[in-house]
C-alpha cells in the first residue's frame, strides 16, 4: 500500500511537469523569436508544430504499451523526453527549433495514455478513481505552473534555460520511476493488430459517445478561459497578470476531484458525469447573469470543479469499455481531448464572450442528453 502511494504521487508528478511543456512557449514567443531573429509568429508555429507531434504520440504509445509493457513505455518516454527536451533550449534557428520542439511533442506523448491505462492495472477500484482525478487535475495545474515557472526562469536566466530545467526534472522522473513504477503483465503482445484495436473500438456506440463528450472537455475548459480573458481585458481592462491570477484563483475548484472516488463509489460513473455536467452548466448560466469581474472570478471555482468532475469519470468509462484494448481506446481518448483543446482558442476568437457562454452552455446540455443514453453493465 505504501508502495502504491509513491507510484500515484509519482504519476501526478510526473503528469503536471510533462503537461507544462505544453505551455512553456507561451509566455516567452518574444523572447525566443528576438534569439533565434525569426518573427513571433514563426516562434508561435513552433507550439503548432509540438502539439499535432503530441497529438502522434497519444496516438500511438498507448498501443504500443499493450505490446512493450506499460512500465517500459512511461519509463524510457521519460528518458527520450530529457533528451529532446535539452535539444530544444539548443535551437540555433527557426528550422532546428521546429524539429526539436516536434521531436519533443513526440517523446512527450508517450505519458498521458499509458500513465492512464497504467493507473487500471495497477491500482484497486477503491483507489482508481481518485488517482485518475488527481492526475487530470495536475493537468489543469499545468496549464498555469507551465507557464509561470518559463516566465520566472527566463526572467533571471534566458529562455534555454527553461527547457534545461525541464530536461532536468524529466531524468530524475526517469530514474525514479525504474526503481518505483511495478511491472505490469503485457496484456496484448500476441492478440490483435492496431488496425483491428481501432475498427473494434469504432464499432462501440457507447465509447464513441464517450469521445463525443471527450472532445468538448478541454475545448470548453479553453475556449471559456480565453474568452473571459478577452472580455475582461477589453471592457475592464484587466492586465494581464491578474488575469493569469484569476485563472490560477479558479484552480481552488479542482480540489473537488478529491472527492471524486467517493461519488463515484457512491453513485457510479454515470451519475458523477452527469452531476459534472449539471454543475458546469449551473456554473457558465450563472457567469452569463453576472454583472462584475469579481463575481465572474469567484464564479470560475465551480466551473473548474464540475471539469475536475468530467475529466475521472469518463476515462473511467472509456477504460472499462476499451477492456482488452484499454491502451487503444485510451489513446483515442487523450488524441480526442487534445483535439478538442486545439479549436478552444479558434472559437473563443471569433465569438462575443456572451454568444461564447450561450454556445457553451448548448454543449453541456447535449452532452447531458448524450449522458442519458449512455447503455453500459460498468454503470
Amino acid at each position: 500500500m505504501k508502495r502504491l502511494f509513491f507510484v500515484a504521487s509519482l504519476l501526478i508528478i510526473t503528469g503536471i511537469f510533462i503537461a507544462s511543456n505544453i505551455y512553456t512557449l507561451i509566455p516567452i514567443y518574444q523572447n525566443v523569436s528576438d534569439s533565434l531573429n525569426i518573427t513571433v509568429n514563426q516562434t508561435v508555429f513552433g507550439g503548432s508544430i509540438f502539439s499535432f507531434f503530441y497529438a502522434i504520440g497519444l496516438l500511438t504509445f498507448g498501443p504500443l504499451s499493450e505490446r512493450l509493457g506499460r512500465k517500459k513505455v512511461i519509463v524510457y518516454g521519460l528518458l527520450i523526453s530529457a533528451v529532446t527536451t535539452w535539444l530544444v533550449g539548443l535551437s540555433f534557428n527557426q528550422m532546428s527549433l521546429y524539429l526539436f520542439r516536434g521531436l519533443q511533442g513526440l517523446a512527450l506523448g508517450s505519458f498521458a495514455p499509458v500513465a492512464f491505462a497504467y493507473t487500471f492495472e495497477v491500482f484497486p477500484v477503491r483507489h482508481r478513481t481518485l488517482v485518475l482525478a488527481l492526475i487530470n487535475s495536475g493537468f489543469l495545474v499545468a496549464g498555469i505552473l507551465g507557464q509561470l515557472i518559463s516566465s520566472s526562469i527566463t526572467f533571471f536566466y534566458q529562455w534555454e534555460y527553461v527547457f534545461y530545467n525541464f530536461a532536468g526534472i524529466y531524468l530524475v522522473l526517469f530514474v525514479c520511476g525504474i526503481f518505483i513504477y511495478p511491472s505490469v503483465r503485457v496484456t496484448n503482445q500476441a492478440g490483435a493488430s492496431l488496425l483491428q484495436d481501432f475498427h473494434n473500438i469504432g464499432r462501440n456506440s457507447t465509447l464513441l459517445i464517450c469521445y463525443g463528450i471527450t472532445f468538448t472537455i478541454l475545448f470548453t475548459f479553453i475556449s471559456f478561459y480565453d474568452g473571459i480573458g478577452q472580455y475582461l481585458h477589453e471592457e475592464y481592462s484587466i492586465d494581464p497578470q491578474t488575469l493569469m491570477n484569476i485563472r490560477a484563483f479558479g484552480l481552488i475548484g479542482a480540489f473537488l476531484s478529491l472527492f471524486t472516488g467517493k461519488l463515484v463509489q457512491n453513485f457510479g460513473d454515470q451519475r458523477t458525469l452527469l452531476f459534472g455536467l449539471s454543475l458546469g452548466t449551473l456554473s457558465l448560466f450563472s457567469i452569463l447573469l453576472s454583472e462584475t469581474p469579481t463575481i465572474m472570478a469567484i464564479l470560475t471555482i465551480p466551473f473548474v470543479a464540475s471539469i475536475s468532475l468530467l475529466f475521472p469519470s469518463i476515462i473511467s468509462l472509456v477504460g472499462k469499455l476499451g477492456e482488452h484494448a484499454r491502451g487503444s481506446a485510451i489513446s483515442i481518448y487523450s488524441f480526442t481531448l487534445l483535439t478538442g483543446a486545439s479549436f478552444g482558442p479558434i472559437i473563443a476568437s471569433v465569438l462575443d464572450f456572451t454568444v461564447l457562454l450561450m454556445t457553451l452552455i448548448g454543449i453541456f446540455l447535449f452532452n447531458i442528453a448524450l449522458t442519458m443514453r449512455l447503455k453500459t453493465p460498468y454503470i
